[in-house]
């Protein structure tokens, strides 16, 4: 238990939280021509305020990798993974979007595929928390492949990133500095409290039908974005849409979508990649047998990896909200906010070009 010896531990129930795993190495397996690794290692050693240039260097524009991939291990296999954590951006100046954009990771157990997932990373400081789509929790993982790696800008100095880390659900450690509550994951990092949740989480919900209603899709300048994309599972149907790829286009401006027996879905809100600007728009989602879902009103757009519990529907279920990846809450687009009622409000604050929305919606046994 690794708290400070000048923090008093106190005798609190176990509680968890979503904690960084300091990975044991990193190396380039396969190279790209035109993409160059830059202290590489600096990536992997837990140092997240250093001002050193680490990632890679390219000439291709902002064109993504294709054979390029670069392997995060640990020297032992760490359960109950949901995700990773990462330092984006390098050098001294954090905000030029010198970072990664989006990248694949790949969960191994040995040399097995554990599951696949693409993360949307950000300009800023960060930290910035990548929760695996579905809430889906692993064990064994041992290592992490990237590949199509993106970067933010077209400059030649980028893609850069400060640190990668394996994101794990982990029991945290209280103790008291003065009148001060602290708590303290296993390596000794402070968890802020209000990250600290209980070990015993709920289970999920499984609805034979969820519907997710919208309002004011499709009004923004050029109309052609305001999509939703790579929507996960696919609709059982898709009312008011027009499928382009992998994003939804509306062609109305209530359309719906309709999934038959899950627990969980997860989105994107926002254009399909032409650049263009968004809007307000408005979801509420709706489970057989009940009313819409209702949440606590809460104006304050969400911080990336935040979470939200709705209030209780069904008899005794519980809908929980998290902001996966995007704009970080100070954009001034605004994020994700509950406007009150079952409405769910989506950039509501102006009409301007961001990263993707993402977010993901879990029925829960409350």
């Amino acid at each position: 238990m690794a708290v400070p010896c000048n923090c008093c531990p106190v005798g609190l129930a176990s509680a968890c939280a979503l904690v960084g795993v300091q990975f044991t190495g990193v190396a380039e397996t396969a190279s790209q021509a035109g993409w160059t690794q830059t202290n590489l290692a600096l990536t992997a050693d837990g140092d997240t305020t250093s001002t050193v240039n680490s990632g890679y260097t390219t000439t291709v524009g902002n064109t993504p990798s294709t054979t390029l991939r670069v392997e995060y291990t640990l020297s032992t296999p760490h359960n109950r993974v949901r995700g990773l954590r990462l330092w984006n951006q390098g050098g001294s100046l954090l905000t030029d979007s010198d970072g990664l954009n989006r990248f694949t990771a790949e969960f191994y157990a040995g040399a097995t595929l554990l599951t696949t997932a693409t993360f949307q990373g950000v300009n800023g400081a960060g930290p910035t928390t990548h929760t695996l789509p579905l809430g889906l929790e692993l064990t064994g993982v041992d290592r992490v492949v990237l590949r199509t790696l993106d970067k933010q800008i077209g400059g030649a100095i980028a893609p850069l990133w400060r640190e990668l880390q394996l994101l794990t659900f982990e029991p945290v450690f209280a103790c008291r500095r003065g009148t001060t509550l602290e708590w303290y994951d296993q390596y000794g990092n402070l968890v802020a409290n209000a990250d600290v949740v209980s070990c015993d989480q709920p289970t999920p919900f499984i609805t034979p039908t969820l519907t997710m209603n919208s309002s004011a899709f499709g009004d923004d300048p050029s109309g052609t974005a305001e999509n939703m994309c790579n929507v996960v599972p696919t609709p059982s149907s898709a009312t008011g849409w027009t499928l382009t790829g992998a994003c939804y286009d509306p062609t109305t401006g209530t359309p719906s979508f309709t999934w038959n027996g899950v627990s969980a879905v997860e989105m994107s809100f926002g254009d399909n990649g032409n650049g263009q600007p968004s809007g307000a728009a408005f979801i509420s989602f709706t489970a057989s047998g009940s009313p819409a879902i209702t949440w606590p009103t809460n104006l304050t757009g969400m911080d990336i990896g935040e979470q939200r519990l709705s209030n209780v529907f069904g008899g005794g279920h519980r809908a929980r909200l998290t902001y996966v990846s995007g704009p970080p809450q100070s954009a001034s687009s605004g994020t994700v906010r509950m406007n009150g009622g079952s409405t769910i409000a989506l950039h509501f604050n102006n009409v301007s070009v961001q990263p993707p929305i993402r977010f993901r919606l879990e029925l829960l046994n409350a």
